[in-house]
């Protein structure tokens, strides 16, 4: 009788440690699939591809590569046909001040403006050269050295509400600045800005070698 009861005592224990098994085994593989969602020593994945960058550096669209300021002096005259500059004319000599703009038109570039290889690490980049902007005058700084008006002016100025449009001067001063710009340097400070900024953006993202090739602009 007693050899029975612990025959039978056995049986029904066994079920009982298998559940307990059984358990456990689903406990840790619930702990395992937590970790795994959660992810907490593993790693991102960053997309490097050609569009993907692409896409990104659309983004900046008018990118100023440079900027540079300008005085230029302006004497600018005005002559009436058939009567002396003592009676009718203008003549105005002044100092203007204008800042003019290089920039790169990064909107516009297209699918092959971008190639990457995966094997050296390199992305190569064609984009169109910077291109000035047209000059931007600061009429509140412009320095008047000296007017002369004729007799005809002066009393037509005595019953105008607006005796003195300095529009043409600011207009001469605003094509002076830009032909400044064209013979300065601006436009290679430019390239070559954007050239050092794309350099630490692009190197900053994981990429090793950036090569960049200016191509001249459409516009």
């Amino acid at each position: 009788m007693g050899t029975l009861q612990k025959q039978r005592l056995k049986i029904g224990t066994a079920p009982t440690v298998l559940l307990g098994v059984i358990a456990l085994c689903l406990i840790g593989l619930l702990v395992v699939g937590i970790v795994f969602l959660l992810n907490p020593f593993g790693t991102e994945t960053v997309d490097r591809s050609g569009p993907t960058v692409l896409q990104q550096i659309r983004k900046l669209e008018e990118f100023t590569a440079a900027e540079g300021t300008f005085t230029q002096d302006v004497d600018l005259e005005t002559d009436a046909k058939f009567l002396p500059d003592f009676l009718k004319g203008e003549r105005v000599t002044a100092l203007v001040t204008g800042t003019v703009r290089a920039t790169v038109n990064f909107a516009e570039l297209d699918e092959g403006a971008i190639q990457v290889d995966e094997s050296t690490n390199t992305i190569r980049l064609t984009l169109p050269e910077p291109v000035l902007a047209d000059a931007e005058i600061d009429e509140s700084s412009a320095r008047i050295v000296s007017r002369n008006r004729g007799l005809v002016d002066r009393v037509d100025d005595f019953f105008s509400a607006n005796p003195t449009d300095d529009g043409p001067l600011y207009q001469a001063a605003e094509d002076k600045v830009s032909a400044a710009a064209a013979q300065s340097d601006l436009v290679e400070q430019g390239r070559q800005n954007t050239e050092d900024w794309l350099t630490t953006f692009l190197g900053a993202a994981g990429f090793e070698n950036v090569e960049i090739t200016w191509t001249k602009s459409p516009t």
